[in-house]
């Protein structure tokens, strides 16, 4: 036994080692063809500027040549000597601007080196290796998935394909497609499973809310389908106890709503109507007290429960960043985070904390994030937020970051996973073991191992 221990132990130390000593080998033949290409371009440049003096050269000799005949003859036709001189000048102007447009464009060709890029991956994949592990991409889709859900045991998986449902067999992180069944009418935007049943509810574009009841192992039931919302549907969250269900949309309005997973049915409640914007994302704090959301009117809002346990508006928390929000999440009772979404922006999660009864922001706990102000982030991709191991899974324009949080509350980048494009969707397994995306640029869904504790 000791022995098997210490050879499964070797054996675990020389496969980590091996996965990187490849990885480095392959850095170095890279640096070694950018030191190789950037030598024969700084030649060029040299080359270039020696060139560049010699004209100079050659112009100065040949204008420095004193003919009196010449001479003579500028006096004769009247020549004014300072229109020699401005020729003269334009003339080195002239011979300046060619050569220094040439070196710019060399400088420019050595400051897009392609080489740089592949050096950057392997450093990113030197930094994910023992984080992370890419175990199957296998399944692709072409169509849109704007949503991915997992049941509670991370047996199942659910995603959107349009305005259909995917379901699909989920085991050590393999992925086999099931059954793919319909009921909306337009894109699904939102897919949230029950954590008690495999049940689950979906939303989109239709403006409806559906619940889905398993029949078997293959087959979920819908039930009708529930409007109260006049435009599309972008945020769907539960409390604890799931019988309570919220819902966001673009219509600029909350919507609260008694779900039944055993009867299979919804009942509307009422609305919460402050927002003038779109809402993209909703969270409730670990209590249950207090409600937050966020949207495209740049503000985040407080609700609070009354006497009646009916959620009621609070106030509008101050801000230092005013710009749209995507997604916001509680990490407990008193701390919530933000996430800008502007083009330009700041691109950083904000921190809140609760002081003296209000949510103030915290600026020494902010997060900057990768800059990026050719892309505006994108709504759906909800921040997943693995309370035991103190995960937490948020995606920004071409980045899903991966984040560890603190026992005082302070957030560390672990690493990220950048894509090449911010259409990305993706959802985390209950136990925080798996994480699956879909992005547009691929158009295929991609799972990862993760080894954080």
């Amino acid at each position: 036994m000791i022995e098997e221990n210490l050879k499964n132990k070797v054996e675990n130390m020389q496969r980590l080692i091996k996965v990187d000593l490849e990885l480095v080998e392959e850095l170095l033949n890279e640096l070694h063809k950018l030191k190789s290409n950037i030598m024969q371009q700084v030649d060029e440049l040299i080359s270039t500027s020696r060139e560049w003096i010699n004209n100079l050269i050659d112009f100065k000799q040949h204008n420095s040549k004193y003919s009196f005949f010449d001479e003579l003859d500028t006096i004769i036709n009247g020549t004014i000597e300072n229109s020699s001189q401005d020729l003269i000048i334009q003339q080195i102007t002239t011979l300046n601007h060619s050569l220094c447009k040439k070196i710019d464009l060399k400088i420019l060709a050595l400051r897009k080196q392609e080489l740089y890029s592949q050096c950057d991956k392997i450093l990113i994949n030197l930094n994910l290796i023992h984080n992370m592990k890419l175990i199957d991409n296998s399944n692709k889709q072409n169509e849109n998935c704007f949503s991915i859900s997992f049941n509670q045991s991370g047996s199942i998986m659910i995603s959107a394909n349009n305005s259909d449902i995917n379901i699909w067999d989920f085991e050590k992180g393999k992925l086999n497609k099931i059954n793919k069944i319909s009921g909306h009418t337009q894109t699904i935007c939102c897919l949230q499973f029950s954590l008690t049943r495999n049940s689950f509810v979906s939303a989109g574009f239709d403006k409806s809310i559906r619940c889905w009841k398993q029949i078997n192992q293959k087959e979920w039931q819908s039930s009708q389908p529930y409007q109260q919302h006049t435009n599309c549907i972008d945020c769907l969250i539960f409390n604890q106890s799931e019988n309570q269900l919220v819902s966001g949309g673009r219509d600029n309005q909350i919507k609260v709503w008694k779900i039944d997973f055993v009867d299979n049915q919804l009942n509307y409640l009422y609305s919460l109507e402050k927002h003038s914007g779109f809402i993209f994302s909703l969270c409730f704090n670990q209590s249950e007290d207090t409600l937050v959301s966020c949207g495209g009117e740049k503000q985040i809002i407080i609700w609070k429960k009354d006497s009646e346990l009916k959620w009621q508006f609070g106030y509008i928390v101050t801000q230092s960043i005013k710009e749209v929000g995507c997604r916001l999440c509680f990490i407990n009772d008193s701390q919530f985070i933000w996430v800008t979404g502007d083009q330009v922006s700041k691109d950083c999660i904000s921190f809140f904390e609760l002081k003296e009864q209000r949510y103030q922001e915290n600026l020494q706990k902010e997060v900057k994030l990768i800059q990026n102000d050719k892309l505006s982030d994108l709504t759906s991709f909800p921040i997943f937020y693995d309370k035991k191991k103190k995960l937490m899974i948020v995606r920004h324009k071409l980045y899903v970051y991966l984040i560890k949080i603190s026992n005082e509350g302070q957030l560390k980048l672990i690493t990220q996973i950048k894509y090449e494009s911010n259409s990305i969707q993706g959802a985390l397994t209950n136990d925080g073991k798996y994480l699956v995306t879909w992005n547009k640029e691929e158009q295929k869904y991609n799972t990862y191992e993760l080894y954080i504790n």
